[in-house]
């Protein structure tokens, strides 16, 4: 298809199937009239940065393309693929730009107007893509992007588009707490002063942390060093600890440049001791105009006790053990039926379901018997260190058969297989209560199911998907071991010893 519309090379024709397949997958993960400036977290898993990542680099991709293409093709390709990238990536930075410029406000960073800014011209710059698409060919498909689409208030369409509310601070008052202002990943607090994200007093709260462990996701932590206000700075970080590393020990801080991103790291953890280690990092800034400002954060490496040598599997990190559904260590199949892989479906990697699905493999599975998926992993903890974990697996909405719910089985170790019917049946001619709503099935794409364990000690585990019925479509598995957070795509995947 590509090769005939747009008369490029097989190799450049892969390119458009998976910047084609992408698009639809990234529009897939929650309708682009059902974004909001939060959909993505914006503190945890760096998941509203890393989605404007994915959508970058496929608008590069389809870009690079278009500017290659002759005039005679231009045309197709902007209607078929380029538009629909440019659109739906305009509004993703637009929406995570306004959750970003709101959040900012309430850490009285002056980078908040920056943002303000970025929102506005996201805002108009959507308009100028709907203009280019309708002067294509001396406007051959004029009106036909008139429809509105940005500010959704109910079902019908809004009557203009409108843009959600941005907030500033004033660009020339300082922040009442100083010159600087410290935020470390995974909290919407801002030190110093007071916040109410800080601690649940809003008041008097304690320094700001964070913390890593070997298996974290990304191998590090961030800390943002931004201004309070107009007042130029110079900034130094330092450790209490020669284990600690630092990207940047110094820099600089304007309204022209205001803020920094500092992510802080563990040299070797193998000379680190088993358990919690602290350090101290202490941002100290420096004006011309007013006295020297401190921030001491705390820094917690958290050590686990060594792996077994022999062990391969999925590893605890940072409280949680995340794994793509298809990335099984082992996949049993009972009477020619296995689960099997569909590409690039769902909200982050694929999914699996149990094939072949026709009249002579139509039955059910008793819980425990069926077709199995094996995931090996290791935990260090549990949630409150109770013993307790919980296993959400993410499942593809879809409706029952008849009498005959959809089903599967969850298992760990040897324990008894718990059987999971996770669609409830509504009343004839209606929908479940959880289909619609904003955080319904439909809106999310997906079906969290969640199956609570008890009795759970550190160290080595199996975790069973066992086949009931045909038709689950299982994306994702999540097993909170106590540190999973809130985000809307579950944490990335987990770090896999093989």
């Amino acid at each position: 298809w590509a090769q005939r519309e747009f008369g490029v090379s097989s190799a450049v024709a892969e390119t458009v199937v998976d910047i084609v397949g992408k698009l639809s997958r990234f529009n897939s993960r929650r309708k682009p009239e059902l974004l909001n400036a939060t959909t993505y977290s914006l503190i945890n898993y760096r998941e509203a940065e890393t989605t404007l990542a994915d959508w970058a680099t496929i608008k590069a991709a389809s870009t690079k393309i278009y500017n290659s293409l002759s005039s005679s093709y231009k045309p197709a390709f902007f209607q078929l693929v380029h538009h629909p990238i440019l659109a739906s990536s305009n509004v993703a930075n637009l929406l995570v730009t306004i959750g970003l410029n709101n959040l900012r406000a309430s850490q009285a960073r002056l980078s908040t107007n920056d943002l303000a800014d970025q929102a506005v011209e996201y805002f108009e710059g959507d308009y100028d893509i709907e203009t280019q698409y309708h002067t294509l060919l001396d406007g051959k498909w004029d009106h036909m992007m008139d429809q509105t689409h940005l500010g959704y208030y109910y079902w019908q369409q809004p009557m203009t588009n409108s843009m959600p509310a941005v907030n500033r601070v004033q660009s020339k008052k300082q922040a009442l707490a100083g010159v600087m202002r410290i935020i470390p990943e995974g909290t919407n607090g801002a030190w110093p002063g007071d916040n109410p994200f800080q601690c649940a007093q809003g008041y008097g709260c304690g320094p700001p942390s964070v913390t890593l462990d070997p298996y974290s996701p990304f191998g590090n932590a961030y800390v943002d060093v931004s201004a309070g206000g107009p007042a130029p700075f110079t900034f130094t970080a330092a450790s209490s600890a020669s284990w600690v590393s630092i990207s940047t020990a110094q820099g600089s801080i304007s309204p022209k440049k205001p803020e920094q991103r500092v992510f802080l790291s563990v040299k070797d953890w193998k000379a680190l001791s088993a358990g919690a280690n602290t350090a101290t990092v202490t941002f100290t800034a420096t004006s011309d105009k007013y006295s020297p400002l401190k921030v001491a954060l705390t820094f917690t490496a958290n050590k686990p006790v060594d792996l077994p040598s022999d062990f391969k599997g999925f590893v605890e990190g940072s409280g949680a053990i995340s794994i793509e559904a298809a990335h099984a260590t082992r996949n049993n199949a009972v009477n020619g039926v296995a689960w099997k892989e569909i590409p690039a479906y769902g909200r982050t990697l694929s999914g699996v379901t149990t094939l072949p699905r026709d009249a002579a493999n139509d039955a059910s599975f008793p819980a425990g018997s069926g077709p199995s998926l094996e995931y090996d992993f290791y935990s260090f903890n549990s949630i409150s260190n109770s013993g307790n974990i919980s296993v959400t697996a993410y499942v593809s909405p879809s409706w029952n058969a008849g009498d005959r719910p959809l089903a599967f089985a969850v298992q760990l170790d040897g324990g008894a297989a718990q059987t999971q019917t996770f669609f409830p049946n509504p009343a004839p001619g209606g929908v479940p209560a959880a289909w619609n709503g904003p955080d319904g099935f439909v809106a999310n794409s997906i079906i969290s199911v969640v199956t609570p364990f008890t009795g759970v000690q550190a160290g080595k585990h199996t975790l069973k998907i066992l086949a009931i019925e045909p038709a689950v479509v299982l994306q994702k598995i999540v097993i909170n071991t106590g540190g999973v957070v809130p985000s809307y795509l579950g944490p990335p995947e987990s770090v896999l010893i093989k």
